[in-house]
């Protein structure tokens, strides 16, 4: 009896230390950034931002989509870090899968340096490095989100560099464009690095990024985007100012002079913001016309009549002719002869005006 009550002792005892040993075993399978002491110390709050979540796969879940929210929520938490609550993420574009053996167990470690997450502020939590853990042996998923606080500074400052960057170079190009007198061009370039300095401002105006950038440069940045739009304003401004245009010409209907195509181009074009001088000598451009009624004809009930034109831009400066243009407008039909020329002459306005503007650099 006391022989067997031994042996009962020592099966208990192996029973327990095999027991034991399975415990030890499935424990260490999982990985040490599960365990909260370990994140403290290898991701110190000093340096890093980070967010850790678990959840149960239950029977009949999906697999994938509980993976997903543990992740999420894994990524909620880290922006919680820095004060902004996530509502989407972008895809991950690399990827790798690792697989521990025994146990059923595996890991899957997702890193997208370049990965934007969207948040309620409109800022960005970027360069997260996102790992995943599934127990299967417990249903059980383990999820970390991490990042750099340096990085993540860096990610932001860069961002706003290279906007400041696309905007000086559209303003030099702008600048060499005026410099040629090539307005239209300019005035584009000038339209395009506005648009990088609204997406720099972007940056430098989110809560995020007060936050994890020291504030001497968010600073440094915001007066270089400042000095930057001062900078455009006044070449827009400059550019507006310079090269106006004298406008002269000689216009004829039938054997009388009249004055209806120089005044309305002149109209037309201070309308869309050319300055008109009335002396050739202050002018950047010279645009001379020359029209006269050159068919007319006659029905029952009315006259009609067509402007024919010819037109010269030229560039005061240089001497070049910037257009030449040589037309006859639409016919005009009134029920006398004079007013339907006097039509004919306003259409021809409107088509030199259309002409100038598309083809040449003149107001635009």
């Amino acid at each position: 009896m006391r022989r067997f009550r031994v042996w009962r002792m020592v099966a208990a005892a192996a029973l327990l230390l095999t027991a034991g040993g399975a415990y030890s075993q499935q424990k260490s399978m999982l990985p040490p950034w599960v365990d909260d002491a370990w994140r403290t110390a290898q991701y110190p709050s000093g340096e890093w931002y980070v967010g850790f979540s678990m959840g149960d796969v239950k029977p009949g879940a999906n697999l994938a989509d509980v993976q997903k929210r543990v992740e999420k929520e894994a990524q909620n938490k880290l922006a919680e870090g820095i004060s902004v609550r996530i509502q989407a993420t972008s895809a991950t574009h690399t990827s790798s899968v690792r697989t521990t053996g025994g146990g059923g167990a595996s890991e899957t470690v997702k890193k997208d340096y370049g990965q934007i997450i969207q948040t309620s502020t409109d800022a960005e939590v970027a360069k997260v490095e996102l790992t995943s853990y599934h127990d299967q042996a417990n249903n059980k998923i383990y999820a970390l989100a991490k990042v750099k606080k340096a990085d993540l500074a860096g990610y932001y400052v860069s961002r706003a560099e290279s906007y400041l960057q696309n905007a000086d170079n559209a303003f030099k190009l702008a600048q060499q464009f005026g410099g040629s007198d090539r307005k239209r061009s300019a005035l584009e370039k000038t339209d395009e690095a506005k648009k990088n300095i609204n997406e720099c401002d972007k940056y430098l105006e989110d809560n995020i990024l007060g936050i994890v950038v020291n504030k001497d440069v968010v600073k440094g940045l915001k007066d270089r985007s400042a000095t930057l739009l001062r900078d455009i304003a006044a070449f827009e401004t400059m550019l507006q100012e310079r090269a106006p245009v004298f406008i002269s010409g000689k216009e004829m209907i039938g054997g009388d002079e009249v004055d209806i195509v120089v005044p309305g181009l002149q109209s037309k074009f201070s309308e869309n913001g050319c300055r008109v001088v009335d002396n050739r000598n202050d002018a950047g451009y010279l645009l001379t016309v020359e029209v006269k009624n050159c068919v007319t004809s006659k029905d029952a009930n009315f006259y009609y009549c067509n402007a024919c034109v010819k037109a010269t831009l030229e560039n005061a400066k240089t001497g070049k002719i910037e257009a030449k243009l040589n037309f006859n407008s639409a016919k005009a039909g009134w029920t006398t002869e004079q007013r339907a020329c006097e039509k004919a002459f306003e259409d021809a306005v409107k088509q030199l005006w259309k002409e100038i503007s598309e083809k040449t650099e003149v107001c635009r």
